[in-house]
Formats: structure tokens, C-alpha cells, sequence
């Protein structure tokens, strides 16, 4: 497919595009010095990212990360980005970096749910958490980092943090869909317990990486996805061939992944380790921050496209949820990292749900 291209720019838009590249030049007043400077890298590692050309993830926060992985390695690490497909497919990704083809991996943690199917869990149960602090708790305090991390040791890939995207779960439609029961007999792109969710209301779920997305929506293939945000959704240029938008969200941060190869994680001394993975959740909280920020704008864009935007009734999210829960509840836990990664999960959301206000 072709790729896809940023959306028309605002004023507004222009001037936060500005200010991230500028980002760049300031790094060095914002990143913490390093413990020594290298006259050459020690460490030269390439990346393979499953967001590409024409997202602010690609075109701003990606080199931003790579300058600060730089710049707090005083040039030890040197990362080189790639495109999507452009060293592995997509959907090989974990693998080639667990066997040393590519050293680091950015992507999404469902599409790993065949060899553990706790991630997709860790990469959203849909209505289960609202705010990027219950996040940062879920991850960082209340165990599942470990978790992830033994697991992806088994098969050589060294887990360095989860990258948090805004909101997954709103639709984008060739035809019309008013209420749940609308998805009986459609072909959805969808992931995780979202996947299961539509398909419980009759949809038959599919799921492909976000490069062939628009190809699939605009041949019919599909017809209609999940793909991340509305942001997301007219970065890959959806509202040129899908006409509606259906809300709302049903998670409010979709977990992505960094991720390298052990064996050279492993060489690397403690200071390095720690600076790639530090980098990596600045860059987790730019990721939220920044496409938060681009989805409040992208309903302009899709306006202008003649895209009709709806949202589904208090009732029928009232009996997503439901659902969800039940499915979550029920969730078969064949090893020991679903029996942990389940009662984190579970335990965390409804510690969470006890607040009063």
C-alpha cells in the first residue's frame, strides 16, 4: 500500500510540529549527562518500528529518542530506525529480535498474544483503567514489567518498557454502525479482548499490521478497523475510503513494546542499561502525550472529509462492558506468567475503582 501521509495542518498543528522538531536541538539542555563521552559508539544497534513515514511518532519522537539514547549514552548507543517491513515483517519482529536479525523492536504487545497470550491483556483490557498514572502503577509498581520481562527472556528478547498509546477501540466504518448489533456479519480489523468483544455481538474478526490497513479498507477486504486513535486512524488516511467514525474508546491507552536482544543487552554495562531504558519511558509519555494531543485534532480532519461521527448509547457501552469483564474473568490462564499477569491486572483495576471521587 501506499504510505500514509500527515494530515492537513493547522495553525495550531503546524506550531506543535515546530516545537517537536525544535525538541530535538534542545535535547541536550533536557537529558541528563552521561558518565563519560565516547569517540565512537559501543554499541550499534538498529531498530525496526511498526509506525512509519507520515506519523509523528516516525518523523519526531523516534529521532527524539534516538538523540537521547544518544546523548545520555555520551555516544556509547548509536540506534539506527527503520521503517515498518523494511528489515523483517512486521509480525516477525519479536523473533528476528530474539534471535539477533534486528537488535531493537517497537510495537505493539498483542500482536505477541500468540506466544503469550497474557500480552494481550498487558496491552489493554478494554474500560479496565482511564488515566496514565494507572498505567505507570500497573506497569512499573504493581509487578507486570517483571512479568513481561521473564517471559520474553525465554526466548532471548530483553524487555526494556511499555510505550503507552492514547485511546484504541473507536471504529472506522464503510457503512453505517449505530449499536453493537450493527457489527453482525461485518469483516473487523481488529486485537485482544476487543477482537473478542465484536465478535460476540456477530463480527468476524481479522487481524493484518497497520501498513495494510488502508489497502484492506479501501478494497473491501475489511470492513472496518480498530487502528489505535483517531489520530492514528487519519494518519493511515482511513477517512479516505471509511466514512464513519464510531465512539467511544474502549481502552485508554493501548500498550506498545520496546524491546531488544538479550545477548546484547546482556554486554551492555549497568549505566547503558538503564539509559536505554529510562529513554524508553520519556519516550512512552511523549507517545501519550503528543497523539492525545493530535486525536483532539484529527476529528477536524475527518469533518472535512465528510466522515460522520457517532458514538454508541450509555446502554450499549453499559453491555460492552459487561461483556468485557465476563470475558476477562473467564480469560483461560494456561501458564504461570497468565496466572500472574491476571491477578496484577485484576487486582490493580480494582483497587482503582475503589475511589470515591
Amino acid at each position: 500500500m501506499s504510505k500514509p501521509e500527515m494530515p492537513p495542518t493547522s495553525p495550531r498543528r503546524r506550531q506543535f510540529l515546530t516545537a517537536g522538531a525544535a525538541g530535538l536541538g534542545a535535547a541536550a539542555l533536557t537529558t541528563p549527562m552521561p558518565e563519560r563521552v565516547y569517540a565512537q559508539p559501543q554499541f550499534r544497534l538498529r531498530m525496526q518500528s511498526f509506525l512509519g513515514p507520515g506519523t509523528i511518532e516516525w518523523e519526531i519522537l523516534v529521532p527524539r529518542f534516538v538523540q537521547r539514547v544518544r546523548d545520555m549514552s555520551g555516544g556509547a548507543i548509536e540506534i539506527t530506525a527503520f521503517p515498518p517491513g523494511a528489515l523483517i515483517p512486521t509480525f516477525q519482529l519479536l523473533d528476528a529480535v530474539g534471535n539477533g536479525v534486528v537488535d531493537m523492536g517497537y510495537t505493539a504487545m498483542v500482536y505477541w498474544r500468540g506466544q503469550f497470550p497474557f500480552l494481550e491483556w498487558a496491552w489493554g483490557v478494554p474500560f479496565a483503567f482511564d488515566q496514565l498514572d494507572h498505567y505507570e502503577y500497573l506497569f512499573y509498581e504493581a509487578g507486570l514489567n517483571e512479568v513481561i520481562e521473564e517471559a520474553l527472556h525465554t526466548i532471548g528478547v530483553q524487555f526494556l518498557a511499555p510505550v503507552y498509546s492514547d485511546e484504541w477501540g473507536s471504529l472506522m466504518s464503510r457503512v453505517p454502525i449505530e449499536t453493537p448489533a450493527d457489527l453482525n456479519g461485518l469483516r473487523v480489523r481488529s486485537a485482544g479482548l476487543g477482537s473478542a468483544l465484536y465478535q460476540s455481538f456477530g463480527a468476524t474478526p481479522t487481524i493484518m499490521p497497520g501498513e495494510e490497513i488502508y489497502t484492506a479498507l479501501s478494497t473491501g477486504v475489511v470492513d472496518a478497523v480498530n487502528w489505535g486513535s483517531p489520530y492514528g486512524m487519519v494518519a493511515g488516511r482511513f477517512q479516505e475510503v471509511a466514512k464513519y467514525y464510531i465512539g467511544p474508546s474502549t481502552i485508554k491507552y493501548d500498550g506498545e513494546d520496546m524491546f531488544m536482544t538479550k545477548a546484547v543487552y546482556d554486554r551492555m554495562p549497568e549505566n547503558l542499561q538503564h539509559v536505554l531504558k529510562s529513554a524508553c519511558r520519556d519516550f512512552a509519555i511523549e507517545r501519550a502525550s503528543t497523539s492525545t494531543y493530535a486525536s483532539a485534532e484529527a476529528f477536524e480532519t475527518m469533518r472535512q472529509a465528510g466522515v460522520t461521527i457517532s458514538v454508541f448509547s450509555d446502554d450499549d457501552v453499559a453491555e460492552m462492558r459487561s461483556r468485557v469483564a465476563r470475558m476477562f474473568a473467564e480469560a483461560p490462564k494456561a501458564s504461570a506468567f497468565e496466572e500472574r499477569a491476571h491477578e496484577i491486572i485484576t487486582r490493580t483495576r480494582d483497587t482503582l475503582d475503589k475511589r470515591v471521587f
